[in-house]
């Protein structure tokens, strides 16, 4: 039986400085509704060929910019050679896509805590806080939008999220945590607010039996105590905190990627991750 897809999918373009054009195979952007924070999320839709036909695993994934296309052609180079399954990838992203726009939208939606000082510095924290509202636009308005056209497999459902994103998805898996089945957190920003959500996750975790997923990565040069930020060992206290939730279906793994930083680990991480969990 077919499934119903995204009318007119177009490959979505990225022009070059030479005016020429690169484009994502089977892609689209997408407008849904306004949500309720009053923001107009922009959202960058891979659908594969196999996913018009039949029911595909869907991946959500912050920071749209750079998350979208690395996923859309790690996942088509896997899935042409059989090492992961044709995947729906979902992007979230902005209307403001420059600098400021980029670091004012992540310190708004990522940041479960409003704190003054810290991150991009106070100009951007001031709008810090807003993780509450963003998690409500994504099951209010975003999920509900893109799956009401494409026939997706929900019980496969995943969220993907790098640094203040990272953030962002470590507290929807303790907020929220059967939304999604697959979390995939790469050096999550558990610094933040002085750690606040790492012990909160360690004393209060999620009363849920639901099945969840989850991988966990970092750079071994991200263990930097020198500046306040020991990523690497915020990660493994986070996987044992996982670990004491005793819920019998959730599984989790920690790796840590010898010669990465926080900057250059994101692409190994979501390879690695993509295929460790679907």
């Amino acid at each position: 039986m077919q499934v119903p897809v995204l009318a007119a999918l177009m490959a979505l373009t990225v022009g070059t400085a030479s005016g020429a054009q690169v484009t994502v195979n089977d892609s689209e952007i997408l407008r849904p509704p306004v949500a309720a924070n009053g923001i107009q999320y922009v959202l960058k839709v891979r659908v594969p060929e196999a996913c018009r036909e039949a029911a595909c695993p869907i991946v959500y994934m912050l920071d749209a910019e750079y998350s979208f296309p690395l996923a859309s052609v790690i996942s088509e180079h896997l899935s042409q050679r059989g090492q992961l399954p044709d995947l729906v990838l979902v992007g979230i992203g902005y209307e403001d896509t420059s600098p400021v726009g980029y670091r004012m939208n992540r310190s708004r939606d990522y940041t479960p805590a409003f704190v003054p000082e810290g991150g991009y510095g106070p100009r951007f924290q001031a709008n810090s806080g807003g993780a509450p509202d963003f998690l409500e636009a994504i099951e209010n308005t975003i999920i509900p939008f893109i799956e009401g056209q494409i026939g997706t497999d929900s019980d496969a459902r995943g969220l993907v999220g790098h640094s203040y994103g990272g953030l962002f998805a470590s507290w929807v898996l303790q907020e929220r945590p059967a939304l999604f089945t697959n979390y995939l957190i790469v050096s999550p920003s558990l610094w933040y607010d002085d750690q606040r959500f790492l012990t909160s996750m360690q004393e209060a975790p999620p009363d849920s039996d639901a099945a969840q997923n989850v991988y966990l990565a970092v750079g071994e040069y991200e263990e930097q105590p020198e500046n306040g930020r020991s990523m690497v060992t915020d990660l493994i206290a986070f996987g044992n905190a996982i670990e004491a939730w005793d819920n019998p279906n959730a599984d989790y793994l920690v790796r840590v990627f010898e010669n990465e930083t926080h900057a250059s680990i994101f692409p190994t991480a979501l390879s690695s991750g993509l295929r460790a969990l679907y």
